[in-house]
């Protein structure tokens, strides 16, 4: 019989089958399918590209406005950056090996593949995920402990090659007790990856600990800070009866909102097919197209959330969307689509544009407000994203507490 040695734990864990001739036995034929139904492979991979395409071209995008822009290059957005080269390899490589692994009875991937499947997966995941928890703290200290030291281009520079040790170690689990076998039966060669079931379904609960868990803590507890200092910030200026209207707060707690969602949702269903998977290695049974189908879907989601995360932690940032708007392709896409408007409204009847003109011509008189009303003393309305008088701001750079909040908006993803 061929087989393929691995470590000596895997095959210690299976050595009875090892030692048993299966060639003497045909392999139930009912269970014989050898890949998955055509149309189940098409919309699987139609549901895939989409996403593959748009995380790949949001993190590639993400990590060239920050290669290319030396104002991008504060130590946050390497960090951010590091985590968009860390999705950018999860959506180019694991995608592939997950639908060939899930598309085939038998295992696709070869000796090498089976060592490298898991271990790709989860030295990215926890490489980003590590990055996203250094990010948390990192506005943390910007708007709640301005007094703390900040963290800095070197600095940034050790955590970047940090998470990627931390990365590797952590996952290596995955590469060690895992082994490729080969059964020879009468009627049927299967090939498939072995774990080692007696080690690796207690590592896979301290690896949604790190996941999921431990980042999702440290997210909610520096953005709960971050929302309490805003609060208290908001609550000191309009103590003072200042017309300014704080607009920080509001659009804070947008993002920081979005962000833990985002990362609960796209991650928990992952923390329950561990659960699940658990139940059925204890359980022995075979595992049913409903699991099947949540086992997809889970592995979806995080892939999704690798998607995702240049749309949160960077293009949620103005100077990002600055930066973006200025590179050549994007700026011959957006005249380009100038154009083709102004070639369509040049298509319209003269007499709706006529009476366009004529409506933006007359103006109704009293509407309008001369300087010198302004100046004998009528009072100018502040919304939430107006303008700001001197004397106001003035009143706000009184308390150099203060502004810390206005002043992060240059530096991260807030």
């Amino acid at each position: 019989m061929a087989t393929f040695s691995s470590s000596d734990e895997v095959s210690n864990s299976i050595s009875p089958l090892l030692q048993f001739d299966f060639s003497k036995w045909d392999f139930p034929e009912e269970r014989i399918w050898l890949h998955k139904p055509n149309g189940e492979i098409t919309w699987k991979i139609i549901t895939f590209l989409p996403l593959i395409a748009f995380g790949l071209y949001g993190n590639f995008t993400m990590v060239y406005l920050i290669a290319a822009n030396r104002s991008l290059r504060s130590p946050t957005n390497l960090i951010i950056a590091n985590m968009a080269v860390a999705d950018l390899l999860t959506l180019a490589i694991c995608p592939a090996m997950f639908m060939v692994n899930d598309f085939y009875q038998n295992y696709q991937l070869g000796c090498v593949g089976c060592k490298l499947e898991g271990f790709l997966v989860v030295v990215f995941l926890i490489t980003a995920v590590l990055n996203l928890s250094v990010v948390s703290y990192d506005r943390l200290t910007a708007i709640v402990l301005p007094m703390e030291t900040r963290l800095t281009v070197r600095g940034a520079q050790i955590v970047v090659v940090c998470t990627w040790i931390l990365g590797i170690l952590l996952a290596s689990p995955l590469a060690l007790y895992r082994g490729y076998r080969v059964r020879v039966w009468k009627n049927f060669t299967e090939r498939y990856c072995k774990e080692n079931t007696s080690i690796l379904p207690k590592y896979w609960y301290v690896l949604i600990t790190i996941l999921v868990w431990l980042p999702l803590g440290i997210m909610l507890i520096c953005y709960i800070a971050i929302f309490y200092k805003l609060d208290r910030y908001e609550k000191r200026v309009l103590s003072r009866e200042n017309p300014l209207q704080v607009s920080y707060k509001r659009s804070v707690a947008k993002t920081l909102f979005i962000v833990v969602v985002v990362f609960a949702v796209l991650r928990l269903p992952f923390t329950i097919l561990v659960v699940l998977r658990e139940k059925y290695y204890a359980e022995d049974i075979s595992v049913s197209s409903g699991m099947q189908l949540f086992w997809y879907i889970s592995q979806y989601l995080m892939f999704l959330n690798a998607a995702v995360n240049p749309l949160i932690y960077g293009f949620n940032n103005e100077n990002f969307r600055r930066a973006y708007y200025q590179i050549s392709w994007v700026r011959r896409c957006r005249e380009a689509a100038k154009m083709k408007k102004s070639s369509d409204t040049s298509q319209h009847c003269c007499y709706c544009a006529f009476m366009k003109k004529g409506k933006s011509v007359k103006k109704p008189q009293g509407t309008t407000q001369s300087p010198e009303n302004v100046d004998k003393g009528e009072s100018l309305e502040f919304t939430t994203e107006g303008p700001t008088t001197a004397c106001s701001t003035e009143r706000i750079r009184e308390d150099q507490g203060d502004m810390q909040v206005p002043e992060v908006d240059a530096d991260g993803f807030i």
